[in-house]
């Protein structure tokens, strides 16, 4: 059987876990690239409602409504630097929702076999 070694754009996603650090209010929270849908900067909500005894902002998109919420579980802050919107999903069901963030860093990479990387990577598969 004849086997090729993969090109090296697609060999470093496997070998590698690529993370963005989100900061917010100087804590960094390391979210698995694959997690992230998409990053606004200076977003402006919609709405802003309360929920289960916290302020959540949404942002509409069409028939989509995006719920942004503080990640340490705060009200959220109604003018964020960015809004980094994540997918979800369970069973066949599929959801956006995004986080607020002071500071953005894209770039890293940890080899696949770090400890670090099913601590990171539990929350989102």
């Amino acid at each position: 059987m004849h086997t090729s070694k993969l090109p090296d754009s697609i060999r470093s996603l496997i070998e590698e876990l690529q993370i963005v650090e989100v900061t917010w209010q100087g804590v960094p929270i390391q979210v698995p690239k694959f997690a992230i849908y998409a990053i606004l900067s200076m977003p402006l909500f919609d709405r802003v409602i309360f929920q289960n005894g916290r302020q959540i902002g949404l942002l509409q998109f069409g028939r989509y409504t995006i719920p942004v919420l503080d990640p340490f579980k705060a009200n959220v802050d109604p003018s964020p630097k960015f809004a980094v919107i994540m997918s979800h999903s369970r069973d066949n069901l599929f959801g956006l929702y995004a986080y607020t963030a002071d500071h953005i860093e894209s770039g890293i990479n940890l080899p696949i076999f770090h400890g670090s990387v099913s601590r990171i990577v539990k929350a989102y598969i």
